[in-house]
C-alpha cells in the first residue's frame, strides 16, 4: 500500500463515565457520558452521538472535538454510544440498538448522573450522527417511540438507492490484495460480536483484514447488498461478499432516509457535508434537504467548499471550523431544545450561519 500521513487526533476530552445501555446475548454495549464543568442549567438535555465507521468499524471515541466541546458548553451532557458491528450482526441489529438507547437515555441516564444533576430533560434529545452514524442518526424518526428533538447530520448519506463506489480519493488509490475467504475469515468475530474497532491511526492499519473487506465493499459499491445481506457462505461454508443485486429496491426503501422522509415528519434537522466528500456523494445533502422542505419540516444545510469525508474529526477546539462550522450547527439544533446562546457566546463563535469563505447555506 502506498503511505500517507494520518494527523493525529486533538486532545479527547475526559469522560464522566462509562455505563452499559443494553446487554443481548451476553454482549454488554458501552455509553459514555459527559458532563459539563461549567453550566448554569439545573436539568440539562441531552445529545447523543452516534460514531461511524462504515458501519463495520470504529468506536464511540472517535468524534469531533469541537463538536463535543460545544454542546458542553451550552450546558447539555453529551453520551456516545457503540452498537454492534457489521457483518458480525445486521443492520437490523444496529438499528435495534438505535431503538433500545432511546429508552436509556430517557429513564436511566438520570440516575447516572444524579452527582451532577437533580436530573435531565429526558424529553429533549438531540441525536447527532457521523458518516455510517449520520445515517442510522436519521433513522430515529422512525425508530424511536418519541422522535428526537432535532437531528445533526455530519456527512451522512440519505438516499440509499444511490451510492456509488468509493471514488477519487486517497482510499480508492491504496492498493487492496483480494478479498478472498481467508481474508474475510480473518477481519472477522462472529464467535462474539464486537460493539467496537479500533479506528484507523496510521497507514499500517489500511492492512488491516477488516478495514481491507470495507474498503473493498466500498469500491464494487456492494454497500447496500451488504447492510442487508452482510457477507454470505458458498456451498463449502467459506465467506464470501455479498451479490450485487440480491436486494430489492423496497427493501433499500426501508432504510433510506430519503425515501422515509415522505413518510415520516422529521424533526428539525441539520445537514453538513464537504464537496469534496469522496465518499457520499454531496447530491445526498442536497436531495434530502429538499424533501425535507417539501414535507415541510425545519431545516438547514451548510456545504463547505473545499472539506472531504470526516472532516472535522481533526480539527482542534477555537479553530476556524469550530467557530465558522460547528458552532452554528450546534447553535441552530441547541435552539430547538430551548437552548440559546448568550450574545457573548453566539459573538465568539462567529455568530449562526456565519461561515465566510469556507462554504454556503443551501436556499430555502
Amino acid at each position: 500500500m502506498k503511505a500517507f500521513s494520518i494527523p493525529p487526533h486533538p486532545p479527547a476530552l475526559s469522560i464522566t463515565k462509562t455505563c452499559i445501555y443494553k446487554t443481548i446475548d451476553r454482549i454488554a454495549i458501552p455509553i459514555d457520558i459527559y458532563v459539563p464543568t461549567e453550566h448554569d442549567v439545573a436539568i440539562p438535555p441531552v445529545m447523543l452521538f452516534i460514531h461511524g465507521g462504515g458501519w463495520s468499524g470504529g468506536n464511540r471515541t472517535d468524534y469531533s472535538r469541537p463538536l463535543f466541546y460545544h454542546f458542553l458548553s451550552l450546558g447539555f451532557i453529551v453520551t456516545s454510544m457503540d452498537y454492534r458491528l457489521l457483518p458480525e450482526t445486521k443492520l437490523e441489529g444496529q438499528m435495534d440498538d438505535v431503538r433500545d438507547v432511546e429508552g436509556w437515555l430517557r429513564k436511566s441516564l438520570a440516575r447516572e448522573v444524579r452527582d451532577y444533576f437533580s436530573g435531565v430533560q429526558g424529553d429533549k434529545i438531540i441525536v447527532v450522527g457521523a458518516s455510517a452514524g449520520a445515517h442510522l442518526a436519521l433513522l430515529t424518526p422512525k425508530l424511536w417511540t418519541i422522535q428526537p428533538t432535532a437531528i445533526l447530520s455530519l456527512y451522512g448519506p440519505t438516499n440509499m438507492n444511490g451510492l456509488p463506489s468509493l471514488h477519487s480519493d486517497r482510499l480508492s488509490k491504496l492498493f487492496l490484495p483480494p478479498c478472498t475467504s481467508e481474508l474475510l475469515t480473518a477481519g472477522t468475530y462472529f464467535d462474539h460480536q464486537p460493539t467496537e474497532f479500533p479506528v484507523v491511526q496510521k497507514p499500517e492499519d489500511y492492512k488491516r483484514p477488516r478495514t481491507v473487506m470495507v474498503l473493498t465493499i466500498f469500491r464494487k459499491a456492494l454497500i447496500r447488498e451488504y447492510l442487508l445481506r452482510g457477507l454470505t457462505r458458498g456451498d463449502d461454508g467459506k465467506l464470501r461478499l455479498p451479490e450485487r443485486g440480491s436486494i430489492t429496491k423496497e427493501e433499500i426503501d426501508e432504510i433510506s432516509p430519503l425515501e422515509l422522509s415522505k413518510m415520516h415528519k422529521y424533526p428539525p434537522t441539520y445537514q453538513i457535508m464537504g464537496a469534496n466528500d469522496d465518499v457520499f456523494e454531496l447530491s445526498h445533502a442536497v436531495k434530502f434537504h429538499s424533501a425535507l422542505g417539501t414535507s415541510g419540516s425545519h431545516r438547514q444545510t451548510m456545504i463547505l467548499f473545499e472539506a472531504g469525508h470526516a472532516f472535522d474529526i481533526w480539527e482542534d477546539i477555537g479553530g476556524e471550523v469550530h467557530e465558522k462550522v460547528i458552532a452554528p450547527a450546534v447553535e441552530w439544533v441547541a435552539g430547538f431544545a430551548g437552548v440559546e446562546s448568550r450574545p457573548q457566546r453566539s459573538a465568539r463563535w462567529g455568530g449562526r450561519g456565519d461561515i465566510g469563505k469556507l462554504g454556503f447555506l443551501l436556499e430555502k
